[in-house]
């Protein structure tokens, strides 16, 4: 969540500051090579340590967020990838073209849920039982659907069986696809105010056009 930008900049830093140190090492104080390296090494791990959590400070601060609140949504988009992971491993388990087309779609709408929430933490609140519940049954599900997929007995208990999984793998492509509309909705009705923010300056533009032709 904290962004590219921070990344590069705190490695930067890290750098600098454990490059000095180095050369101050090596200037003032006689501690051999074996030594200089390692307090170079460890300079540098505690610097990008404090300035990570400095960004981290100044990030929840920008977005009204506690530290505590978000670190855990740290955490769940961390979990979210893992879980995102997991399903893309099932791609090549599944046998059937309906049910490749029914994870792929599912894949996609976790990727774009978790990418909208990486960039604006806030919307995590709107999509809790996506990371809480939805994403992690996808997983569970997805395993048990290419689990009994790939059993060499095929009777008539485990077709059901299949096919109740595939039917609540379904209804749970929908339940995502509503998280994904949660996620964007404040988005959509922002648009919807600059929309009608801009027809109404045109209205007056038109009216005021209109006003002058008729003098």
């Amino acid at each position: 969540m904290l962004g590219a930008a921070n990344f590069f900049i705190r490695h930067a830093l890290n750098f600098l500051i454990s490059f000095t140190v180095f050369i101050l090492t090596v200037v003032h104080l006689d501690l051999g090579f074996i030594f200089v390296p390692i307090v170079s090494i460890a300079v540098y791990l505690i610097s990008n340590k404090v300035i990570k959590a400095f960004q981290k400070f100044k990030r929840s601060k920008e977005l009204g967020l506690s530290r505590s609140e978000f670190n855990h949504i740290e955490s769940q988009l961390k979990q979210a990838k893992g879980h995102i992971n997991s399903l893309s491993q099932q791609y090549i388990r599944i046998r059937s073209v309906r049910s490749f087309k029914l994870l792929n779609e599912m894949m996609k709408l976790s990727k774009r849920i978790v990418n909208i929430v990486q960039k604006n933490p806030q919307k995590f609140y709107s999509v809790e039982d996506f990371f809480y519940s939805h994403l992690p049954s996808a997983v569970q599900l997805t395993g048990t659907y290419t689990m009994l997929s790939q059993t060499q007995v095929k009777d008539t208990e485990v077709h059901l069986a299949l096919e109740d999984t595939r039917k609540t793998l379904k209804g749970l492509h929908i339940t995502m696809e509503n998280d994904l509309k949660s996620a964007i909705e404040s988005d959509l009705e922002n648009l919807r105010i600059e929309l009608d923010f801009v027809k109404l300056q045109n209205a007056r533009k038109l009216q005021q056009i209109d006003l002058r032709g008729g003098k």
